[in-house]
């Protein structure tokens, strides 16, 4: 069992890594090599949030009634395929077809796999089998951690990269290496019915909010580079920086939660995280200053991932085993078709010089959601 943690932390690490190199990379080839407006941008974020949302669905059915490990290599696949497109043609339709292929959506963190997401609900079931219940929380915070502070690893080393070429060559060859590392688990598990989903009103309740979360996310994490970009001009050596350090705050962050769900409960957790996210989102549109803003930036992911690992545990405390995947992937495509739909709603906001309203119409959403948390779980804390 240990070594299947390690494994699968291995797996992680070097996906986040690729995930971080592109994160930077994509929108600055998009935007500045290809001459491309956010509304083209953004249009690409979309449609790769809705086909990363199908895949997890279907590699979520797939992991529960047939095999987990087998889905994740198949799932995990895209990305590397998908790096290795771009780096033998730099164009900006083969870059549209990467960003699907690849889940180059950006509307969640990389700890969450924003890019290559497609694979997480899978991956996530295939945790659950390894880790006892009792360890849960620990254990996906570490995970968190991993992935994030290897993806702000991999956004500091996009500053090196003077040629798209070499990055996307650096994406394929770590990420097809990670799939290296899923073969050797051993992991059993008690597979569900496709005809059978005993927990369907517990997953609809975290449906429900995963929809508040992605419609919230897709109005403002594909665009908060692309807002330094065009808004303050900030060149990409500088950028990088800035994205590294809120990617190692934001990975350091979740190693809390096993503490913090000790101390005030699951759910306070993830109302008090998801609060001071909101109040800071709506900070960085109206101070006007460049310093302060990246200072925002930089702190914001870790208040908003740091609920993540708890709430993946609430999760897998409250449903089966045999349709856990399913349950994440479902929440997964609640959470990635709403954030396709705020992407393009940022999008067509910027097209009309509305850079602003997207950062408050998060704030106001977000306020909803931290309702619906305590309605739906107050009684399961």
């Amino acid at each position: 069992m240990d070594k299947d943690i390690l494994y699968i932390s291995i797996f992680r690490v070097l996906r986040g890594i690729a995930g971080g190199i592109i994160t930077i990379i994509f929108p600055y080839l998009i935007l500045k090599d290809f001459h491309k407006s956010s509304m083209f941008l953004g249009i690409i974020y979309a449609l790769a949030t809705i086909l990363t949302a199908l895949l997890s669905v279907f590699g979520g059915v797939l992991a529960d009634v047939w095999d987990r490990k087998k889905s994740v290599i198949i799932i995990s696949s895209l990305l590397p395929l998908s790096g290795l497109l771009l780096y033998l043609k730099i164009d900006y339709r083969i870059a549209f077809l990467s960003a699907l292929i690849g889940g180059y959506s950006a509307t969640g963190s990389l700890m969450s796999g924003g890019v290559g997401g497609a694979v997480m609900p899978a991956i996530n079931a295939l945790t659950t089998d390894v880790i006892d219940k009792e360890k849960r929380v620990l254990a996906y915070s570490v995970f968190t951690f991993l992935t994030g502070i290897s993806g702000a690893f991999g956004a500091y080393l996009a500053k090196f990269t003077s040629n798209p070429k070499d990055a996307f060559l650096a994406s394929f060859v770590l990420s097809l290496l990670g799939i290296i590392f899923i073969i050797p688990i051993k992991a059993k598990h008690k597979k569900g019915s496709l005809n059978t989903l005993s927990g369907k009103k517990t997953i609809g309740q975290f449906s429900i909010v995963g929809i508040l979360n992605g419609f919230s996310q897709g109005l403002i994490t594909p665009f908060l580079i692309p807002f330094f970009i065009i808004y303050y001009d900030i060149p990409k050596q500088q950028m990088a920086f800035w994205a590294f350090l809120s990617g190692v705050l934001a990975s350091v962050a979740p190693l809390s939660a096993h503490f913090i769900h000790n101390l005030i409960g699951k759910l306070k957790s993830i109302i008090l995280t998801r609060a001071v996210g909101a109040f800071i989102i709506f900070l960085i549109p109206t101070i006007k200053s460049l310093k302060i803003a990246l200072v925002l930036y930089a702190v914001y992911p870790s208040f908003r991932v740091l609920a993540l690992p708890i709430q993946q545990s609430m999760m897998s405390d409250m449903i089966d085993t045999s349709e856990i995947a399913r349950a994440f992937s479902l929440n997964q495509i609640a959470r990635l078709g709403a954030s396709s739909v705020g992407t393009f709603l940022t999008s067509l906001l910027w097209e009309f010089s509305f850079l602003s309203m997207p950062f408050y119409i998060y704030t106001s959403i977000m306020g909803i959601n931290i309702f619906l948390y305590k309605k739906f779980f107050g009684n399961n804390d």
